[in-house]
Order: C-alpha cells, then sequence, then structure tokens
C-alpha cells in the first residue's frame, strides 16, 4: 500500500524516522482513510499548511509549514499541538477546540504571536491563519486543517512606517530646538512594542564613543540591552544628542532594527536642525520623504531575471509629497514557470495607502504564484480576496505573463494581460513601432461586484519591449492625459531605437519628466532578449 506521506518529498526522511507508533496516530499502515486523505492534502498544497488530528491535535505538515515554524521544527512533526507551541497555547487552543467541536471554521488576520525561536527565546512574530475542520466519512470532525502565513515582516514594517511618519508630521512644526524631546518622546514612548525604553540625551550624558554613532550593548537602568544612536546634524559629534534605546525582550536586535533606530535618529536629527537653522519646511522634509521611500522600496523587493528576459523597475516619489503613497510594482516566476509582471497604484497617498498597497501586492503575489492561472482568472480572484480581507482599498493596475513560446527556436514570448482600469501598457516591436496596447480596459479592483475580465495576447519577438507604468508617469496639471500618452509612447519608442535596455530605459523616463512630478510614479520594463544575447 502506498504510504500516506509519499508526497512529503523533501520531508520524506524524516517522516520515514517519526517512531509513528509512539504518537497518538499510531504506525501509518493502521491510518483510517479520512487521515491518509487530509495527509495527501497538506503535502501536495504549495502553500504553508499542517494538520492537526484529532482530540490530541497532532501535527503533521508539509516543506512551507516547516519553513515557517523554524527552530521548532523537524522536532514538531508527529507531536502534539500543545507541546509544540507552549508559549502560544492559550490563545489557539480554544480557537482549535470550536472547530473540533463542529462550531465552524476560524480566520484570523495578522495575528500577533510570540513564539519561541533560537535557544529558546521569544520573538514576536505575527501570522494570517485559518482553521478549517475536517471530516470522516460519516461527517465527524476528526482533526483540523490549518493554512497559515506569516506577516511579521509586513506587520512590523507597517507600524515603524507609520511611526516614523507620524513623528515627521509631529515636528514639521518644531521651531525651537529645546522643545525636540517634549514633542518627540510621548509620540514615541506610545510605540511599546519597538521603543519600550526611549530617551533622547545629550552626548556626554548618553555615554557615546566620541567616534561612532551606532552603538549596541550595555543595559539600561531597567535591565533591558541597549542602542545608542548619535542624531544626524551639521554639529560636530560631540554636540549632537543621541539616541537612547531599550529594546524590546521579544525585537530581535539584528541589522533591521538597528535600520529601523537609524531611522527614528534621522527624523529627530532634520527637526532638530531645522529648528536650529529656522529653515524651509522642504529642507525638514527631505529625509522624511527618503526614509519613507526607502521603506517603500523594501516592501517592493528585488526583480527576477528570467532566462530570455531583461526586468527592470523604478519607484519615484512625487517631488513636493512627503507622504508615502499606493504605487507598486512587482515581478515574480509563478509555480508552473511563466514570468508574472504587475504594476498597479492603490487610491491615496499617505501610509494608509502604503499599508493597502502592500496587503494588495502581497495577496496578488501568493495568489499568482499558487494559482498560475492567465492573468485575467488572478485579478479576479484578488478582486475576491480584497473583498473577503477587507483591504478597504481601490486599485488600478496591469497584470501579464511572458513566457517562450512552444517551438520557437528565435526566443519570442508570448504576452497575455489584464487591464483593471489602468494605462495601457506601452509595447515597441523589434522593428520600433511602438503601440499603446488599448485594449478595453475592466474595473477597478476593489469595488465589491463581480467583474467579468478578460485576458488579451500579443507575441514579442525578439527585440520587443514592454512597458507598465502608474498614471504618475503620463500626467500633468497643465496638459490632456493624451498628450501624456502619446509622449510616453514615443518617448519610450525613441530611448529603444537608441539602444537603451530595460535599466536604462526607466532611468532615461523618470529623468525626462524630472524630480518634481505631480504624483508618485512606479514603471516596469521588460526587454525580449534575441537568442545568445
Amino acid at each position: 500500500m502506498r504510504e500516506p506521506y509519499a508526497d512529503a518529498g523533501p520531508l520524506m526522511a524524516l517522516y520515514e524516522s517519526v517512531d509513528w507508533a509512539s504518537t497518538p496516530l499510531g504506525p501509518p499502515s493502521g491510518w483510517d482513510q479520512a487521515l491518509r486523505h487530509a495527509v495527501g492534502l497538506v503535502l501536495t498544497t504549495r502553500f504553508p499548511a499542517t494538520l492537526l488530528w484529532g482530540d490530541d491535535l497532532v501535527l503533521v505538515y508539509n516543506e512551507p509549514y516547516a519553513e515557517t515554524i523554524g527552530e521548532k521544527h523537524p522536532d514538531a512533526l508527529g507531536r502534539r499541538c500543545v507541546d509544540v507551541f507552549p508559549e502560544a497555547w492559550a490563545d489557539i487552543e480554544p480557537m482549535l477546540r470550536g472547530v473540533l467541536a463542529d462550531e465552524g471554521p476560524t480566520w484570523a488576520e495578522d495575528v500577533r504571536m510570540p513564539l519561541a525561536g533560537p535557544g529558546g527565546k521569544v520573538l514576536e512574530r505575527f501570522f494570517t491563519f485559518g482553521y478549517s475542520p475536517v471530516r470522516d466519512d460519516e461527517g465527524r470532525v476528526v482533526g483540523v486543517l490549518d493554512i497559515t502565513a506569516e506577516t511579521t515582516h509586513q506587520v512590523v514594517d507597517r507600524r515603524r512606517l507609520e511611526l516614523l511618519a507620524r513623528l515627521s508630521e509631529r515636528l514639521t512644526d518644531l521651531e525651537d530646538p529645546d522643545l525636540l524631546g517634549e514633542e518627540a518622546l510621548p509620540l514615541l514612548r506610545a510605540a511599546a512594542l519597538d521603543l519600550p525604553e526611549v530617551d533622547l540625551l545629550p552626548a556626554v550624558a548618553g555615554g557615546m564613543p566620541a567616534g561612532r554613532d551606532v552603538v549596541l550593548g550595555g543595559t539600561t537602568a531597567a535591565g533591558r540591552t541597549r542602542a545608542l544612536v548619535r542624531l544626524p546634524g551639521a554639529a560636530p559629534r560631540p554636540e549632537r544628542p543621541v539616541l537612547v534605546v531599550g529594546l524590546h525582550d521579544e525585537v530581535p536586535a539584528d541589522g533591521v532594527y538597528l535600520e529601523f533606530l537609524v531611522l527614528v535618529a534621522g527624523v529627530l536629527g532634520t527637526a532638530l536642525e531645522r529648528a536650529r537653522a529656522h529653515t524651509a519646511e522642504r529642507e525638514s522634509g527631505a529625509l522624511a520623504r527618503s526614509m519613507s521611500e526607502a521603506l517603500q522600496r523594501d516592501l517592493l523587493g528585488e526583480l527576477p531575471q528570467p532566462a530570455g528576459l531583461q526586468l527592470a523597475a523604478r519607484y519615484q516619489p512625487a517631488g513636493s509629497d512627503l507622504r508615502v503613497g499606493g504605487d507598486w510594482y512587482d515581478a515574480f516566476v509563478a509555480a508552473d514557470g511563466g514570468t508574472c509582471v504587475v504594476v498597479g497604484d492603490v487610491s491615496g497617498h499617505d501610509a494608509g495607502a502604503a499599508v493597502a498597497m502592500a496587503q494588495v501586492r502581497n495577496v496578488l503575489r501568493g495568489v499568482g504564484h499558487a494559482l498560475a492561472e492567465p492573468p485575467a482568472l488572478v485579478l479576479t480572484a484578488l478582486d475576491r480576496a480584497m473583498g473577503d480581507l477587507r483591504v478597504g482599498a481601490l486599485a488600478t493596475g496591469v497584470l501579464a505573463r511572458v513566457e517562450p513560446v512552444d517551438g520557437a527556436r528565435d526566443g519570442a514570448h508570448l504576452l497575455r494581460w489584464s487591464n483593471a482600469g489602468h494605462p495601457p501598457p506601452v509595447l515597441v516591436h523589434p522593428d520600433g513601432r511602438a503601440e499603446l496596447l488599448t485594449r478595453r480596459s475592466d474595473l477597478l479592483l476593489g469595488l465589491g461586484v463581480e467583474a467579468s475580465r478578460r485576458d488579451h495576447e500579443v507575441l514579442m519577438p525578439p527585440g520587443s519591449t514592454l512597458l507598465l507604468y502608474t498614471d504618475g508617469l503620463v500626467e500633468r496639471r497643465d496638459a490632456h492625459l493624451s498628450d501624456g500618452m502619446t509622449w510616453v509612447r514615443e518617448a519610450t519608442a525613441a530611448l529603444v531605437a537608441a539602444g537603451a535596455d530595460a535599466e536604462e530605459l526607466c532611468d532615461a523616463l523618470l529623468q525626462q519628466v524630472g524630480a518634481e512630478v505631480d504624483d508618485d510614479v512606479a514603471l516596469l520594463a521588460v526587454r525580449c532578449r534575441r537568442r545568445g544575447a
């Protein structure tokens, strides 16, 4: 008989090494059909999933879930949930018992659930997960299916981004340098998860070594690990105040956290310099805008470079606005090997828009990768998920798949795309002819109504270039939108004709519109390489 865990893949050796007879599940040869079917379901999904079986809630999970639980793997396999997650048991047991009692499935989004990490140290973690009942042939609930995704990075980045935005806004009108601490510290001290202890002291009183700007070490009066960050500024080091922070026990003292502290110090230092010199508000906001841009770009991540294609993307915030916006780009390789590229725009221009952008982008990436379906179906699934997850925002976007043409020896690719109320892409053909892909676009995302979405196709021979962009690239206060569309088509064609590759095309277009654009700009270019290039 086929082993019930035959689809365990990289975990096969571990499954075979477990002494199942000593677990509440017993030897695999005695597993009933319901358990076998549930195990097979877990092991054949690419999403992090675990089965919690029986009243003992014994864990049987797949490889993505193993990566999610980190140090608890591999010992967690075949063990009771209460023994694997004692630190979270008080929170999750009522939900699990409710599902076992046939009270219905549960859903939790971005739940804070500290878990033990390396060395047993409990660290702050966030998860979005759903518990669903697993039934036997007679309809009885015999287990719980847990589909989960860790959202720690998204939640923490969002929380810190919002704090930086509030701090920057609070200090915008600061004119008296002596009031810096009075204005900033109450806000910072309210951020207890990231800054449980925080003070702003003169350099000498802060204990900062003369030649250093960032120091991690020592303890605060409350016994917490201490970090010292000198505020940037024009004054000599000994004259600059020091941000003194006591770290939260559940927050790892890594480079990401220290970078966040440097950003906090940057906002404080900028405000202090502005107050001392009574400079204009624009000078004070330059650093805040660069920080918001850096965090937003951190959410966007790096692009893949599939064989036969060159991908490049850029994000540029509005020149006169310090707030982050909802423009984004993304590219990823789907489960079936197809290359997916997307550019979109979430309505709004504040931290809320950036939060919604991160949610929409991450859901689209997960749905697009897992489904590996044509763009129209992926956007339909995204639209439905935005409603189910209560994202609460409207968005436009173009999602495209670029994949090699079967049997084509010259490296030709097929472009298939779907447009949700977004400006049309530009396609430059190998002969230099450029066109706006102005096929009929569909409804925006997030309207809360079922919309019929269509796919469109066009061949991309070697030497073709595709450009996706947000409306900030083409909209101007003193010009008609059609003028902007004409400009982007002609400018893209001219740059490609001059030999620009994808990277050079993005840089040149941003250079032509200039730094003082009226809106954020996101753009993504795809160059279909010639065979051997």
